[in-house]
């Protein structure tokens, strides 16, 4: 009796701590962040980085308002951790004035920054002087010319709220509303509706501080060059002050979500949205799911559709914890992967933040959804409390070579065995705005989101996928997307982009102090 009241208290203790430890991963995997992720691990590995510099401030500079006096700065991969002079506040023309003098007069160099989305340190230089640009933020709406001026540090949630209650919508941006604009036009970000895909075509004009203080404003038209070499150019030609940008009126979409293979996906574009100007947005999104990995593709389609009511005011996300979940559980392996993949099949139609019937009133049972609502994303799922970090990629190929590219990208990953999370499908329209395009042709452009822990072994493995994937994509007539780690070759950079050499030659042209920089001119364009 006593062995089988031990063999039973130990079972239920045995119980007891499985239940206890899934309730805290389920905890783990749901909650939001309570503080903001830190990370004292650098990948590459560099301790030069971390080594605090010693700066003596020259007596006559002008006065700067300072956020932070040395310390560190990092970027959205958690892995770039850079020991910094400061950041600088900055509110207005002069604080931006300032701060270059401030750096001319004590040999600093200057970076740029708004929400540090990128993943390579192209807002970063170790001992330099970093600008915070987010409380620079005014935003003026011309309503009768559907035109916006707004200054670059404003965020794009911002600018969708104003222009929600005027009846208007953002043109072309990424497909989360977190980012500041400024960033969005050094790197000539693009989002989900089809017809400008980058956002390089929505912007009328720019106003740019130099190096030397001097202003200058840039259109296609006027200054044309350095238009079109700040425009997507990470920073280095100057400070973007603010932008005129073309808005386009809010509008009621229908939302409709097919399956097919991979295979299929470029022909039924071609015959269902690339000539339909009923199209406001689509995006496809390729399965990661074991038994239909990279192979299963989802299309969802959103077009205009008669409403003869009041749009209804965009509203925030609803379902955070849920996705949250879900999304860290499929970090986990197969299981994880197949749960979600057949929960956003077939749950995450019925729970999408459609326009209820009473306010549909006569319209059909379709998903109902306004420009601004389906745009109006900030992902605060993504955001969690686990000791890992998730790496965006993107590749750019030409609709007819999706199929190849596909074949290449489940090869290398299954090879790798890379954590890969998700992988979505965009529309980019050849680009003759840039100097420096990624879209030389009408392109499919894949967004690839990674899952990497703070250790060596994740992170050689990611280096490895990211060198064979721009082999992949090269190999099938695309090119791979600047604002992500630093892991390619100058050879692979140069054959992706031909126009390197004289986009950095122009940036020596319009910069010759030198003043601005990053750790992308740092490794690919300095010497």
């Amino acid at each position: 009796m006593r062995r089988k009241r031990s063999i039973f208290l130990s079972l239920s203790l045995l119980v007891g701590s499985f239940l206890v430890f899934c309730a805290r991963r389920l905890y783990e995997y749901a909650a939001s962040p309570d503080k903001e992720k830190e990370s004292d691990f650098v990948f590459p590995a560099d301790s030069d980085q971390l080594k605090p510099g010693t700066f003596l401030a020259a007596t006559k500079s002008p006065k700067v308002t300072f956020e932070q006096l040395g310390g560190f700065a990092n970027d959205a991969s958690h892995l770039n951790k850079t020991a910094i002079y400061g950041i600088v506040h900055v509110t207005s023309e002069d604080d931006i004035r300032n701060a270059l003098q401030f750096a001319r007069d004590n040999h600093l160099k200057v970076t740029c920054a708004g929400q540090q989305h990128s993943m390579g340190g192209q807002t970063l230089t170790h001992g330099g002087l970093l600008l915070d640009l987010r409380d620079f933020n005014r935003i003026r709406l011309d309503k009768e010319h559907k035109r916006v001026n707004i200054q670059t540090g404003a965020r794009w949630w911002q600018l969708q709220r104003l222009l929600d209650q005027a009846g208007l919508s953002v043109k072309s941006m990424q497909s989360i509303n977190i980012f500041s604009v400024g960033g969005t036009l050094s790197v000539n970000a693009h989002g989900i509706d089809p017809r400008p895909g980058p956002v390089s075509p929505t912007v009328r004009s720019m106003r740019i501080m130099l190096s030397s203080g001097e202003i200058v404003e840039a259109s296609p038209s006027q200054n044309a060059e350095l238009f079109s070499h700040a425009l997507g150019g990470y920073g280095l030609f100057g400070v973007i002050l603010d932008a005129d940008l073309d808005i386009v009126d809010n509008e009621m979409y229908s939302r409709e979500i097919s399956y097919m293979d991979y295979s299929q996906y470029p022909q039924y574009y071609k015959a269902n949205v690339e000539t339909d100007k009923s199209v406001g947005l689509v995006y496809g999104r390729l399965s990661v799911s074991p038994r239909t990995f990279l192979r299963e593709t989802a299309i969802q389609i959103y077009a205009k559709t008669k409403f003869d009511r009041a749009l209804p005011p965009v509203e925030p996300a609803r379902h955070n914890t849920l996705d949250r979940f879900i999304i860290n559980f499929s970090k986990t392996g197969a299981l994880g992967r197949w749960l979600r993949w057949t929960l956003e099949k077939n749950a995450e139609p019925r729970l999408h933040n459609c326009v209820t019937r009473n306010q549909a009133m006569n319209q059909k049972e379709a998903c109902l959804v306004t420009r601004n609502d389906e745009m109006y994303d900030d992902m605060a799922y993504l955001q969690n409390r686990l000791r890992d970090t998730d790496i965006l990629q993107e590749y750019f190929i030409p609709y007819d070579r999706m199929p190849e590219f596909v074949d290449g990208l489940r090869g290398v990953v299954q090879q790798n065995r890379a954590n890969l999370l998700n992988v979505t499908i965009r529309t980019v329209h050849r680009d003759a705005v840039t100097a420096l395009p990624y879209a030389t042709q009408d392109m499919f452009g894949f967004v690839l989101y990674f899952n990497v822990r703070f250790n060596e072994n994740d992170n050689e493995i990611l280096k490895k996928t990211t060198i064979d994937l721009i082999d992949v994509a090269e190999k099938a007539g695309g090119t791979f997307y600047l604002p992500y780690q630093l892991f390619y070759s100058r050879e692979q950079l140069q054959r992706a982009y031909p126009n390197i050499n004289q986009f950095f030659a122009m940036k020596k042209k319009y910069d010759p102090a030198g003043l601005f920089t990053n750790k992308f001119y740092e490794k690919y364009g300095a010497g």
